[in-house]
């Protein structure tokens, strides 16, 4: 008998949800936001009561705000935990990229609830900047400012200075000048960073994002140059962060490894010549969301805590060597705080598969091609049912040719179609019972599968999907229970 359990297994719940996701006795999903299966909600009962509602109707975008709490705690969490194991001596500060979600809702939340961890910002347009100033931000959080950036974009980062805990980040060599020019013109000290480019390079769909070819980030020689201007003018204090961006959803903790030792080296040898406060690791902490624990593409091979950890003790020992203070570390893990809160609920209206047709009654004039068809799906068993696909796709192919050829009829050839997918339907399902993954058959399974239509618009209905090629699970909201 088919149980909840079969289902979680079936869908991969416990490897993806990451605790936030389980399927009750009643079959039905429900949403632990805080892990704790005794805080749990029902998605069934909720949708018992939208569909009561005059005001909501489907597609629903259902939103947990305390699994944005649970996402802040267990990230901020696990730093603090290595700072604590490593004896590290500086501090930690989360920063949430506005870019991952711009919904307004969303963002106040990650702010008020995450003030006690000093919660920042990180924008990458002024537009972004304009939004972050109309959210009340904290004085002590950091705002900090990539991108292109014309003159209107640092002007107005530039006005806030002495109001908000601004760090604008040369992205682009060329911009050091800029900011310089209007600093002066409006009479500011201004607060930079500088992001560079590494050698090491990401994994992932994002890989061209870090590495010698990325768009953004200064050469070493750029890096040295843009210091001995800001030490000519003065200003050699005013750089208070080093910055680096190996690319999005990291999949392999040994990229993550190479690229923090080169940034941390990076950040020692320039501490010697200015007061750097930050080492900012940008993003890339990676989402499972398809719950293989592999270095794929929608996976990552390591734990939010061994991140944590070779941040930290990376970082610790380096600065050791190099007898220089430790920084406080900064990252932007938007995609694991946001990633979870979410999901979409909307309403299957129906099914199609176009290998779903009646059959109709052979006859005695019909094909030899279709008399072997029937025969196979006859005489199809676990024991011989690679002999019979292959003998299908072969009577398929010669069935097809003779209409070709004009010596069948479409009615023939539709008995001859309905024959053939209901061999390979059979087919699939004595390879799943054998335990057969060749690829051959895996795609079998894939053409004979149902196909579900559900009334929603992809572009409409789900904002949070901001990464192109990327994997959500998708799963039935009830009926868990029962085989599908």
């Amino acid at each position: 008998m088919w149980k909840a359990a079969d289902s979680l297994e079936l869908y991969g719940i416990e490897n993806w949800g990451n605790g936030y996701f389980l399927v009750n006795d009643k079959g039905n999903i429900i949403i632990l936001p805080n892990k704790d299966r005794t805080q749990s909600v029902d998605v069934m009962d909720l949708i018992e009561e939208i569909e009561k509602s005059k005001d909501l109707e489907f597609p629903v975008l259902l939103r947990f705000p305390q699994i944005l709490e649970d996402r802040i705690n267990d990230i901020t969490g696990a730093f603090l935990g290595a700072i604590d194991e490593f004896s590290y001596k500086g501090t930690y500060q989360p920063i949430f990229p506005m870019k991952v979600n711009q919904r307004k809702e969303v963002i106040e939340y990650i702010i008020k609830y995450g003030a006690k961890y000093r919660i920042g910002l990180e924008v990458g347009t002024k537009a972004e900047l304009l939004a972050a100033l109309s959210l009340g931000l904290p004085r002590e959080a950091l705002l900090i400012c990539n991108g292109y950036k014309d003159e209107d974009y640092l002007r107005l980062a530039l006005s806030i200075h002495n109001v908000n805990n601004i760090v604008i980040v040369v992205d682009l060599f060329e911009e050091i000048f800029d900011i310089l020019k209007y600093a002066g013109q409006m009479g500011i000290t201004p607060r930079v960073g500088m992001r560079v480019k590494l050698f090491a390079r990401g994994s992932g769909r994002w890989v061209e994002s870090g590495g010698e070819s990325a768009k953004f980030g200064l050469s070493t020689s750029e890096a040295l140059e843009l210091m001995r201007i800001l030490r000519e003018n003065g200003l050699v204090d005013s750089l208070k962060m080093i910055h680096f961006h190996i690319g999005s959803q990291i999949t392999d903790i040994r990229t993550i490894k190479n690229a923090m030792n080169e940034a941390a080296r990076i950040y020692a040898k320039a501490r010697k010549m200015a007061n750097i406060e930050y080492l900012n690791v940008g993003g890339g902490l990676s989402v499972d969301y398809n719950g293989s624990n592999t270095a794929t593409p929608s996976s990552a091979n390591y734990t939010l805590q061994e991140y944590a950890n070779d941040v930290v003790y990376t970082v610790q020992k380096i600065c050791e060597d190099e007898e220089v203070p430790c920084p406080t570390i900064v990252s932007e893990s938007g995609r694991a705080i946001a990633a979870y809160h979410s999901m979409l609920i909307f309403k299957i209206i129906g099914k199609k598969n176009a290998k779903d047709s009646p059959l109709r009654t052979p006859k005695d004039e019909d094909p030899i091609q279709i008399e072997d068809l029937c025969s196979a799906f006859k005489e199809i068993n676990i024991d011989n049912y690679k002999e019979h696909y292959h003998d299908a796709l072969q009577y398929r192919d010669e069935l097809y040719d003779s209409f070709n050829l004009g010596n069948i009829g479409l009615e023939e050839r539709a008995k001859g179609e309905t024959l053939f997918w209901m061999v390979c339907k059979k087919a699939a399902f004595l390879a799943k019972q054998a335990g057969d993954e060749s690829d051959e058959f895996q795609e079998l399974k894939k053409l004979v599968s149902q196909k579900y239509i559900g009334n929603f618009s992809l572009f409409q209905s789900v904002p949070d999907m901001w990464g192109v090629e990327q994997i959500f699970p998708t799963i039935p909201l009830h009926r868990l229970n029962e085989m599908p």
